[in-house]
Order: C-alpha cells, then structure tokens, then sequence
C-alpha cells in the first residue's frame, strides 16, 4: 500500500514538473517572440537605422549614415523610378523644401501614396531641403485621371510650384537630398 502511495506520489510530481517545464517553455518562447516583434519606430529612429540586404547582411545608407533621411529601399525605388519621393512645401529661390510622401507597394503590384494635408502645419524641422545643380533636369509630368499614362516634358525650376508632388532621382548628404533629375506634377 506504501508502494502504492509513493508511486502516485511520483508520478503526479512527474506529471507536474512536465507540465512546469512545458509551460516554462512556452513562456521562454512567447518571450522571445516578444523580442524579435518590430517595434513601431519614429520615421527618425527609422530612417537612421542600417539597411538589411535579402541575405540577412547590412548596407549602409547612401552617403547619409549620420542623417534622418535616407533614399527609397531599392524594391520601392525601382517600382515608382525614384530615390525620394515628395510633395513641394516651400520655396526659395534657388532651391526649395518638401515634405516626404510616403509610398507603399501592396501585394499585387499597385502603389498607395500618402503625404501631408496642404493646409498641415510643419514644422521646418521636418522639412527636407532639395538642392540641385545647372545639369540637373526639371519634367514635367502628364497625368490622366488615373495617373496611368504619363509623358515627360522639360521644364525648368521656374515651373516648380508649391504643393506639387516630386519624384526625384539623386541622394542624400547632409540630410540634404542632392536631385539629379526631378519630375513633378
């Protein structure tokens, strides 16, 4: 009867530590999933963070390690044929200051645009100066309704207007973006 007693004694503390253990485990491994969750970032925090390439290794930014702005990743650049994508915030006489507009390629190919409210209050801080140099070429862009067919005509700096949206082709220094080509509409 002893026997008995001490061997459902045993197994029940059997059964409990299995079952401590697998619960401690489970728990080890929730945490660890907590661990690799992304964090929802500032677009500061994110723009300043080192790119991941497909094979898992770093690339550093284009030339603005130290900066908050960085260039489109490759996949989204080659989608829309742009570094950087803005909308025309303020301008000055040989130069001038967008707000980003951001852009998101959905699973089956299309593209969703968001930028600020034109009558949004901004704070300079968040705007990014554009410079540019005398070979760099201003088009500008035809759109229909629906933004599917387009053609480029040349235009000049002069052409540019407050509120108009760029596309641009160039890189940053400084947290400056220095456009190479720049297309608005």
């Amino acid at each position: 009867m002893k026997l008995k007693k001490a061997m459902i004694l045993f197994g029940t503390v059997c059964i409990l530590n299995t079952m401590v253990a697998g619960c401690g485990s489970g728990s080890e491994s929730a945490a660890k999933t907590e661990e690799t969750q992304v964090e929802e970032a500032s677009p500061e925090e994110f723009n300043n963070a080192p790119r991941k390439d497909v094979d898992g290794s770093t690339e550093e930014a284009q030339e603005n390690t130290a900066g908050k702005w960085q260039v489109l990743e490759p996949d989204v650049a080659s989608a829309v044929d742009a570094d950087f994508l803005g909308k025309v915030w303020k301008m000055e006489e040989d130069s001038f200051f967008i707000v980003e507009r951001e852009v998101k390629i959905l699973d089956d190919g299309s593209s969703v645009y968001s930028s600020p409210s034109s009558d949004a209050d901004i704070p300079d801080s968040q705007l990014i100066h554009v410079v540019f140099e005398e070979d760099t070429r201003f088009y500008l862009k035809d759109t229909d309704e629906n933004e599917e067919g387009h053609e480029n005509k040349e235009a000049g700096f002069q052409d540019l207007k407050e509120h108009m949206y760029v596309e641009m082709k160039g890189s940053f220094k400084n947290d400056e973006f220095h456009a190479s080509e720049i297309r608005f509409f």
